[in-house]
């Protein structure tokens, strides 16, 4: 039976990360309208910068895995909006190869789990295969509450609040 794992990234796994991570940069050029930079990197991201996700208490990384394949990674951030900080779901990635089933599901099943507690996430306005996936995401998992934030116009992004209302108990009638 296949199994999603999602394992804290660790030192030794850097590298690996910045690989996965120049992957993503590439896919989402269409709607960040970002450029390569002159190292040939996207985002000038290293494998020397991504260390700050190892054993942090204002960032988290995970490495996800079908049984023992590599297939994607999670990022959080520990972010302040509207006057409170919160855990951010700030970049998601799996493989195209295995996108359109459970796999991402679950993975965020799991990152929403281990958060426990309200939680933002954001995606380009531009990236429609995200937005369908987070309204899957919200009804398949059925998260306690989804609430867009509000964002100034101009800004590429929408971000949502999830979970910021307990699930109220079924108490017996009476």
């Amino acid at each position: 039976m296949a199994t999603v794992n999602l394992t804290k990234l660790k030192l030794s796994e850097t590298e690996v990360l910045q690989r996965l991570l120049q992957l993503y940069y590439f896919e989402s050029t269409h709607w960040s309208k970002e450029d390569i930079c002159v190292d040939g990197l996207y985002d000038g991201c290293t494998a020397a910068d991504l260390v700050l996700y190892v054993d942090s208490a204002t960032a988290k990384a995970y490495l996800v895995w079908l049984n023992e394949v590599l297939v994607g990674f999670v990022l959080l951030d520990w972010i302040e909006l509207e006057q409170r900080s919160v855990w951010e779901l700030a970049d998601f990635f799996i493989l195209p190869k295995y996108r359109g089933g459970w796999i991402a599901l679950e993975a965020v099943r799991q990152v929403i789990a281990q958060v426990a507690q309200p939680m933002a996430a954001s995606t380009f306005k531009e990236n429609k295969l995200a937005l369908r996936f987070f309204n899957a995401v919200s009804k398949r998992i059925q998260l306690d509450s989804v609430r867009a934030v509000e964002e100034e116009e101009t800004s590429p992004f929408y971000t949502f609040m999830i979970n910021e209302i307990e699930r109220q108990e079924a108490k017996p009638g009476g």
